[in-house]
């Protein structure tokens, strides 16, 4: 057999092997969705809806303004995506659910504007779609809508404002607000796991898996530790949120320890 036939040969069950190796991690399907309720109360969601176009207004009020503001913005508009994601796919009535796919497109047009005028019409956009009843929710399905960069960006900040207001007296008084936060942060860990690009090796697709639902279900612990009054269960569910992203980017993310 000639060099260049055995050559072409090996090529070819190289590729073959490449495919074989993309195609099984393709079709690593994530695990099944839970109902969003289990994980994400409606009103929570929908108070969020209501502060993060609050915040989108802010941050173009004026030009000054939107130069400050416009690397948050950009992930404020992209947390919208999921937020009204979940409102769609969600499972009680909610005053969103007709308008979240409308409200989906408007924040993705959003997340891409890089000057002012853009960016005021495009959170006028969003307001107008939050308002809307096109409809359309029947088709949306948990697949990637969003960056999963700029939602692991947004994690920490609510996760800080989440351990200021849970201390204290503020534990109570600001109820509604880290309820809210941690519907967020469960929507998110839902979200993540659609998103596998960060999963460089087929043998961790279970681990990205099993982490991204731990979070979901971890700040869901909270939420509903939140909404029972009862601050130790909160603490230990906090915990838990904490042990998960730390031990997720130790796989994932190693260098940044480094």
């Amino acid at each position: 057999m000639r060099l260049t036939t055995v050559r072409s040969l090996l090529t070819g069950l190289a590729v073959g092997l490449i495919v074989l190796s993309l195609g099984g991690l393709a079709l690593a399907d994530p695990p099944p969705a839970p109902k969003v309720s289990t994980f994400a109360p409606a009103e929570d969601l929908e108070n969020q809806v209501a502060e993060y176009i609050e915040r989108l207004e802010k941050s173009v009020k004026s030009e000054e303004e939107y130069k400050d503001s416009e690397s948050k913005l950009a992930k404020d508009a992209n947390t919208l995506i999921v937020i009204s994601l979940a409102l769609g796919l969600h499972d009680k009535d909610n005053k969103y659910k007709a308008a979240a796919p409308a409200m989906m497109k408007a924040a993705q047009e959003l997340v891409g504007v890089k000057d002012f005028d853009s960016a005021e019409k495009g959170v006028a956009a969003v307001k107008a779609a939050a308002a809307s009843k096109a409809g359309g929710a029947d088709k949306l399905q948990w697949k990637k809508a969003y960056s999963l960069g700029m939602l692991m960006k947004k994690v920490p900040l609510i996760s800080t404002k989440l351990k200021r207001y849970v201390k204290g007296k503020r534990f109570k008084s600001k109820a509604e607000d880290t309820a809210g936060f941690t519907a967020v942060l469960a929507v998110i860990g839902q979200a993540s796991l659609v998103d596998t690009h960060e999963v460089k090796n087929p043998d961790d697709m279970e681990k990205w898996y099993k982490f991204c639902a731990e979070m979901r279900d971890s700040a869901a612990a909270i939420n509903a530790a939140i909404r029972a009054g009862d601050k130790d269960a909160a603490d230990d569910a906090m915990k838990k949120l904490a042990e998960n992203c730390d031990t997720c980017h130790e796989v994932f993310h190693p260098e940044e320890d480094k």
